[in-house]
């Protein structure tokens, strides 16, 4: 059940920058208790959890025993002391299998259970060399400390990539993207922008679960600013029963932990409209400009504890592009384009501190605060300067995790999260919104003065096993949410017109002082008329819950295989027991005469599951018909007035019964199932290529139906009375559920190359979409249908590719390269008319068979008739076809070194055992040309960038305007800018940064 809460004080909505995590939690428990249901889940959540706990605690006694006889534990560092996370440590004793584990968020590690003895201990991290430590002594009772400093590997071997890297690991899947270091600079530094480009790159559409987020394993929240991002994995081990939805389109943040000694970084990046390409739609901007500043310091605490902390900053005017047509003062229609700007800014502020707590335990504690406010939002192609609305956003987070390695085979791992939101959306006119199909959007803003107060709490815990052949990871997530929402959204009303003649004729009528009927009888009058009226104020808790238990087994050294289950349940829906089974297999193909492997072949399938969002819950309870009242009226004869500045022009339609939105009580949460069959292989030293299959069905998709529409053949358009409806009344009711799907296969090929100087990573997909919804809030044009439009989903891009890396330049200058290719897009053709009754506006033309009548249009995608007659072929839904997207971003820089030396790295592994082979000194190695050349490193780095978005200024057009009736049908209205300015078809970014 959804709690309705009474309508609370305006102040108490305004308090957006306190931080009081502890009154929405009690609101939230005594939502619990006075809800039944909920209650009883929360205590279920509870109860499960606590048997987790238990049998933890249980296998903990179990398996940790009694105390060891001995101990090696240390740091992993790089040669700036800067600690490395996840090292694979490996301590080997003469006679004994070696011993492996793997150093923290601090670079800690710790090995237990050894007896007396002399050990040799070697670590390894990607990116770098192996580093070692011999003769470490170990005593009864006593635990040996040391530090293994690994060197940044050398060129040859940072980028050598051959058959002895393959893994059949399942989270060293070939299609996985990991992006660090320089890696990173392709990206852009603009938090906003970067979500943006990392969503192009996963690929995340809606039959894959969408794009989701973690930062450091945490789902929802901002992304940290770039300087605070350690790693990003994308699409990485995508079958894992850890997660909620398949993990193609996942994007893992991880983020920077403190290091050894006093590090910083500061880099700042300005726009300015003079350097830019003007976008095309527009004659004239007026001046515009951004500038950006990001920067971190960190550093010890003693010697058990470390502190990050990373600022981000954005302030600038944006120009956002109008682009429709309207009426001239003498009501002829008009093309009008206008540059409005929009001023914003940004600011991001992110402590981080970690502590090793004891011999087992690290700690770690993250706070964020994210600002952004926005003037003149909501402006833009055909929404009109009075459209506009300031926002202002705060969300704050607290991260807290608790890492306990018991021993070198038992880890757990407890998580909490609280996030805090505060929106404030204002618009500008408080008009009737007017909205012509195919022109304009004029008038107020019809999303009302909103505000959105959001608490979520997040508490996980994990607990990996790794014994022998078995990697074995069990835990759970309780997600708990409450959102105390005030909205006057529709309060001002709104008109809708068919088409842009029928508002013409409207407007001279009124002119002429011609009656509402008259109007109509003419040709002209609103479609429809909406308003809104009762309680702004509604209270929702949710709660969802997931249990999952995993193992990645490695039958042999060729074999892995990795089986899990999943269970979900979410409050507010009756569907309570979801069970998402997983499986994965990976086989790496032998190598002739005892060679490496030649390639690993990777399968995979599940079962995933999807949350109904709390938005429709929202919804759902405030357009009750109780809570607020929404009336809906076809071909109104009062236009411009509304039921609230002249009562008297609604008070027959007063009686009508209002519309409402309801949850159908046998709404399912939808699954997808889906395989994958792939093959990961290297070419040569410097490339691996990985390419996957995939097959995936989407049963009982969301999607919402009016479901007491006129039934079909029943209603008149120009009867707005007529209709036979199924419940006897003209009430609509619009209904969430779950009778959508949809069917899809895609290829996707991912590669990387690297040479001695440079590094290319990317990906190509081919693949085929096909669905009758686009997600909860889509309509089927034929309410008693949906099948109708089950055809080409629009999301159903058939290609696309991206491209990105880096290139070091002689004289310290680098290139980071960015490409993103999309192939067309499809749109759909609509008739901007409500033919059936059931107050949506997505009915289709059909087939033209007589070419003689008037209602027949020619279009590059065909003849259709706009009046469309029994017996004609309704056209596909998305039958049009837009442009595609191509877009070349590249960055340049050059540094600048200075300073005292750092020192040099150790030398590598095995130097030390050669000098004293035997008990007698060996020759001094003679040093690869590489090393004698190379350059010393110096403890401040300053440096000079450009950057172009675009660079070839190529016009990437948005979707062309698909409704038949504007003079607009065809052609596009603005740029598809995927992300970035906005503003220009081409921005230029000049930047600097300093390091030490």
């Amino acid at each position: 059940m959804t709690e309705v809460g009474a309508p609370f004080a305006y102040p108490h909505l305004r308090s957006t920058d306190m931080f009081q995590p502890t009154q929405p939690l009690l609101g939230v428990v005594g939502t619990l208790m006075r809800s039944g249901s909920l209650f009883r889940a929360a205590a279920r959540a509870a109860l499960v959890l606590g048997s987790l706990s238990l049998a933890r605690a249980s296998g903990l006694a179990q398996m940790v025993g009694p105390s060891t006889p001995g101990a090696i534990s240390g740091t992993v560092a790089d040669p700036t002391s800067a600690v490395i996370p996840n090292a694979s440590i490996h301590v080997e004793h003469a006679g004994d299998p070696a011993v492996t584990a793997f150093s923290d968020g601090l670079g800690h590690f710790r090995v237990s259970g050894l007896a007396p003895g002399v050990y040799d201990v070697t670590a390894q991290a990607p990116g770098f060399q192996i580093g070692s430590a011999h003769d470490v002594r170990v005593s009864a009772g006593s635990t040996a400390q040391i530090t293994l400093t690994l060197a940044i590997a050398t060129e040859q071997q940072q980028v050598e990539v051959n058959a002895d890297a393959l893994d059949t690991s399942p989270d060293k899947n070939g299609g996985a993207i990991v992006m660090k270091g320089e890696d990173l600079r392709s990206l852009s530094d603009d938090p906003d922008e970067l979500s943006q480009q990392l969503q192009a790159i996963a690929g995340g559409d809606p039959d894959t679960g969408g794009t989701q987020f973690y930062v450091d394993g945490f789902s929802a929240g901002k992304l940290p600013p770039k300087s605070s991002i350690r790693e990003i994995h994308i699409n990485q081990n995508p079958f894992s029963a850890q997660y909620d939805s398949l993990g193609w389109g996942r994007i893992e943040i991880l983020t920077k932990p403190g290091t050894d000694n006093l590090h910083g970084d500061y880099w700042m990046q300005g726009n300015n409209s003079p350097w830019n390409a003007p976008n095309p739609f527009v004659e004239s901007q007026p001046p515009y400009y951004s500038y950006q500043f990001d920067g971190d310091v960190n550093g010890p605490i003693k010697k058990v504890a470390s502190w990050f902390l990373s600022v981000y900053g954005h302030n600038g005017i944006n120009s956002s592009v109008i682009n429709a047509e309207t009426l001239d003062p003498a009501f002829n229609p008009v093309l009008y384009t206008a540059a409005i700007n929009s001023p914003s800014g940004a600011l991001n502020l992110s402590p981080r501190y970690d502590m090793q707590w004891g011999k087992v335990q690290t700690l770690s504690l993250r706070y964020q605060y994210n600002r952004n406010t926005t003037d003149a939002a909501g402006v833009g192609q055909f929404a009109l300067e009075s459209q506009a609305y300031d926002t202002h956003n705060v969300q704050q987070l607290i991260q807290f995790s608790d890492s306990q390695a018991y021993n070198p085979h038992l880890l757990n791992e407890t998580r909490f999260q609280y996030t805090r939101e505060r929106d404030t959306l204002t618009p500008h006119s408080k008009d009737p919104t007017i909205a012509v199909q195919g022109a304009f959007t004029g008038g107020g803003s019809n999303s009302g003065l909103n505000h959105d107060n959001q608490d979520h709490y997040e508490f996980q815990d994990l607990l990996r096993i790794n014994k022998g052949a078995h990697d074995v990871t069990f835990g759970g997530r309780l997600r708990i949410g409450r959102d105390a929402n005030y909205s006057t959204g529709n309060f001002n009303g709104q008109y809708t017109f068919a088409s842009l003649t029928a508002y013409q004729i409207t407007e001279k009528g009124r002119a002429n002082g011609m009656t509402g009927a008259e109007i109509r009888a003419a040709g002209g009058g609103a479609a429809l008329f909406s308003q809104t009226a009762g309680n702004p104020s509604v209270t929702v808790t949710t709660l969802d819950l997931g249990i999952f238990a995993e193992d990645n087994w490695k039958a042999n050294k060729d074999l892995t295989l990795s089986y899990g289950m999943r269970y979900e349940t979410q409050t507010n829906i009756n569907d309570h027991a979801d069970f998402g089974p997983r499986l994965g297999l990976a086989w790496s193909i032998p190598g002739a005469n005892g060679k490496p492997p030649r390639a690993v072949i990777r399968g995979g399938a599940g079962i995933f599951y999807e949350r109904f969002d709390s938005n429709a819950i929202l919804q759902a309870r405030r357009q009750n018909g109780i809570t607020n009242r929404e009336i809906v009226i076809s071909n109104p004869d009062f236009y411009p007035n509304t039921c609230t500045s002249d009562p008297a022009d609604c008070a027959a339609v007063r009686q009508k019964a209002p519309t409402i939105y309801q949850i159908n009580p046998g709404l399912r949460s939808p699954y997808s199932i889906t395989t994958n069959l792939g093959v990961d292989k290297p070419i040569g030293k410097y490339v691996s290529v990985s390419a996957n299959y995939q097959i995936t069905r989407g049963n009982y998709q969301f999607m919402t139906r009016n479901i007491n529409a006129p039934l079909p053949g029943t209603y008149n358009p120009d009867d707005p009375t007529s209709g036979t409806r199924p419940l006897g009344t003209d009430q609509n009711i619009y209904e969430y559920n779950s009778q959508g799907e949809w069917f899809g296969q895609r290829l996707n090929i991912n590669g990387n190359l690297h040479t001695k100087h440079s590094g290319i990573f990317g990906f190509y997909r081919i693949g085929k979409i096909e669905a009758n919804t686009d997600g909860l809030n889509t309509f089927p044009s034929n309410q008693y249908d949906p099948h109708q439009d089950y055809g080409r989903a629009s999301w159903d891009v058939r290609n696309r590719a991206f491209i990105g890396g880096y290139t070091r330049l002689p004289w310290h200058f680098s290139v980071n390269p960015f490409l993103m290719i999309r192939s067309s897009q499809p749109f759909n053709i609509t008739l901007g008319e409500d033919i059936n009754g059931d107050t949506q506006f997505n009915d289709r033309p059909t087939f033209a068979t007589d070419l003689s009548r008037s209602s027949v249009v020619h279009t590059k995608w065909g003849t259709f008739d706009t009046d469309p007659q029994p017996g004609q072929k309704i056209i596909p839904i998305n039958y049009g076809t837009g442009p595609g997207v191509f877009i070349a971003n590249l960055r340049l820089s050059r540094t600048f070194n200075f300073g005292p030396a750092l020192p040099e790295p150790p030398a590598p592994p095995g130097a030390a055992a050669a000098a004293t082979k035997d008990g007698k000194p060996a020759a001094p190695a003679t040093p690869s040309p590489s090393t004698a050349k190379k350059e010393i490193e110096r403890k401040y780095t300053f440096g000079l960038g450009v950057s172009a978005q675009n660079i070839l200024n190529h016009p990437n057009y948005a979707p062309p305007v698909g409704v038949l009736g504007s003079s607009l049908f065809g052609t596009s209205t603005a740029l598809a800018n995927m992300w970035g300015n906005s503003s220009a078809n081409r921005s230029i970014n000049v930047e600097t940064f300093f390091r030490f």
